[in-house]
């Protein structure tokens, strides 16, 4: 196997990829070598061992995760009563396209697992989850108000509504790469990459931003 160019990251991104396919308990510090083509007490000059490399995988997967919005602060601007359900469908299914690729795919299937098992990950998983409730409860109050004007929804409800939504794009982003990480358990020769290059499921996107909608016209 040809040698990767070695670095803390290195090791990082090669311990995500073997926790991807084998489970963060199934990780051994001789996968990741492997992964990276060196002998694995050439780890030791980067990490002290397996526990600190988890931690880094760990802040990793935070700080890669902190960067994903559903709505970008720009897109806030431009709402108004002719454009709000575009806007929002188009944020709904690129948020979900987004998590299609690597290296968003193995974090997100490493955060759902792992956030049974360890509390750094049910953090990120709920950082996350509390992220998308306040960018879609600012986004209702903002389409609610400029499509009802003094009609406006009360924040208890536009709250309601939120947390309605948030937990059912989760839950179906959650089905959706459930089922595509399901075609490399039943196809051991497909490796990460041939997966990454799947069509997405056009139909299952379809159904997820049609809930969306759903839920923003009951606003507006």
């Amino acid at each position: 196997m040809p040698k990767k160019a070695v670095s803390a990251q290195s090791i990082v991104e090669s311990a995500l990829f073997s926790a991807f396919k084998n489970g963060m308990g199934e990780t051994s510090l001789a996968d990741i070598a492997q992964d990276l083509g060196i002998k694995k007490a050439s780890l030791y000059n980067y990490f002290a061992g397996k526990e600190e490399i988890l931690a880094a995988l760990c802040s990793y997967c935070s700080d890669f995760y902190a960067k994903v919005n559903l709505f970008e602060q720009e897109i806030f601007t431009k709402i108004n009563s002719g454009n709000s359900e575009k806007l929002f469908k188009k944020a709904v299914d690129a948020y979900i396209r987004a998590h299609e690729a690597e290296p968003l795919f193995q974090i997100y299937t490493l955060v759902a697992s792992e956030k049974y098992f360890d509390k750094n990950f049910f953090d990120i998983y709920e950082s996350q989850r509390q992220k998308v409730f306040e960018q879609s409860f600012l986004f209702f109050k903002i389409a609610s108000a400029q499509t009802q004007g003094s009609a406006q929804q009360s924040d208890e409800d536009l709250s309601r509504h939120s947390d309605f939504f948030t937990d059912g794009i989760l839950s179906r982003l959650d089905l959706y790469i459930a089922q595509k990480k399901e075609t490399i358990r039943r196809n051991p020769e497909c490796d990460a990459g041939s997966l990454f290059a799947l069509p997405s499921d056009e139909k299952q996107i379809t159904k997820i931003t049609a809930f969306a909608v759903d839920i923003l016209r009951t606003l507006i």
